[in-house]
């Protein structure tokens, strides 16, 4: 039982954290923490003021647990940074921490699941691809012919483009679709079908202050070609004109309206097609891999830090010094093989490279568009000119030597030390 004489200024309740910033930064706020999971790992332990290992698929259990764990402690409010945990979050929120702001449970299922998401959208009058729900092969098959091939499949929830795929006929779509309903069966049941939009990507971090949104940064985003998406890279500057960036602006604060989202973060990609700008995901949650430092660094705004601000209805921060040039460059491979390279520290600076092999020397690797391939790390530059960040980026290549060479008779892993093969 937590001691409520040492609670400061009460508790906030973290789902899943992984990272020790997330839970320094509530601490740095003069909270305390209770990280909540299924099983705390050992690391994250030392992090957290208590911990707590319950069952997160039943709701009344977590909640009950979290009130036997603060006893007379106050709570301040319920956040995560996973995913699949928010409808999770505003539930507790709704129930522990009522009038709290941030995510509630209405925005977190229209951002959760995808068809929800295009339907509340398309009802809003907003741009969208043209999409359906199916549940069987025989049905994805026929909406893919009212809108022509090729077409996306994709289950309705999930990130990083797990089992994302374009089909440019019926047999790569029934292929593609009893995959995903082969598959261990998820909350939401059935699979999105829409039209594939050819065109730029870009990718658009907001914060949003009761329903006044702010644009913080925008990123080009390069994708392996169809039919599947792997993410290649992001920079900045975009490249989009100061009109265009407008109307980009102007289509968030209607998307993130109509999605009901209030005091809370998003991570959106929009593609920009022969009739102007899709919305193709919302996700009510910061960008993975390196994409929040990169945030930081364009926009002086830090999400971690802004979205745990705006849930205990603290002052934001004042911004942050920026660079006018950033890249993030995905690390894939073309082949299969054994990965090799130097161990590399940067120099820590505040525009110091990130760099990140996720796999270790001696790894076996895929092809970036293999099942098990993808995405096995980055190395983000910045800089005060595009001639700068290629410099820093052939500096850090250099460095590490990365190469993949073949042994005879070596099979590539099936599994590797990455938790992740994707980045965002």
């Amino acid at each position: 039982m937590t001691d409520p004489s040492k609670t400061g200024a009460g508790f906030v309740v973290v789902l899943g954290g992984r990272s020790e910033r997330e839970l320094g930064v509530v601490r740095d706020l003069g909270y305390r923490v209770l990280l909540v999971d299924e099983q705390v790992p050992w690391h994250c332990m030392s992090w957290a003021d208590a911990h707590l290992d319950v069952d997160l698929d039943d709701r009344d259990a977590v909640a009950e647990a979290i009130r036997g764990e603060l006893g007379d402690a106050p709570l301040a409010a319920v956040l995560t940074h996973t995913e699949p945990r928010l409808p999770l979050m505003a539930h507790l929120n709704s129930r522990l921490a009522p009038g709290a702001p941030g995510l509630d449970e209405t925005a977190a299922a229209n951002c959760r699941d995808k068809w929800l998401t295009r339907t509340v959208l398309s009802e809003a009058g907003l741009p969208v691809p043209r999409f359906a729900r199916a549940d069987t092969a025989d049905e994805a098959a026929a909406a893919a012919a009212d809108f022509g091939y090729p077409v996306v499949i994709k289950p309705r929830d999930g990130a990083g483009a797990f089992g994302v795929r374009c089909c440019p006929d019926e047999s790569s779509l029934r292929k593609a679709v009893g995959a995903l309903l082969d598959a261990p069966p998820g909350p939401l049941p059935g699979v999105l079908v829409e039209e594939y939009v050819d065109g730029a990507e870009y990718a658009v971090q907001t914060i949003t202050h009761g329903t006044d949104t702010t644009v913080l940064s925008v990123f080009r985003q390069h994708m392996t070609p169809p039919p599947v998406f792997v993410e290649l890279g992001y920079e900045h500057p975009s490249g989009l004109s100061g009109p265009d960036h407008d109307e980009l602006a102007k289509l968030m604060q209607d998307t993130l309206a109509a999605l009901g989202l209030k005091d809370w973060i998003s991570h959106t990609q929009i593609r920009r097609g022969p009739d102007g700008f899709r919305v193709i995901e919302v996700n009510a949650r910061r960008p993975g891999g390196r994409l929040v430092e990169m945030t930081t660094a364009v926009s002086g705004v830090d999400m971690t830090e802004a979205v745990t601000r705006q849930v205990l209805g603290r002052p934001q921060a004042a911004a942050g010094p920026t660079v006018p040039f950033a890249r993030y460059t995905s690390i894939v491979f073309d082949k299969a093989g054994t990965v090799l390279y130097d161990e590399y520290t940067p120099d820590p600076g505040p525009s110091s490279p990130i760099v990140e092999v996720e796999v270790a020397p001696g790894e076996t690797v895929q092809p970036k568009e293999h099942p098990n391939g993808g995405v096995y790390g980055r190395i983000v530059v910045y800089g005060a000119t595009a001639e700068e960040l290629d410099r820093a980026e052939q500096d850090v290549r250099a460095a590490l030597s990365l190469q993949v060479v073949f042994t005879d008779g070596l099979e590539p892993a099936a599994t590797d030390s990455r938790e992740f093969k994707s980045c965002c």
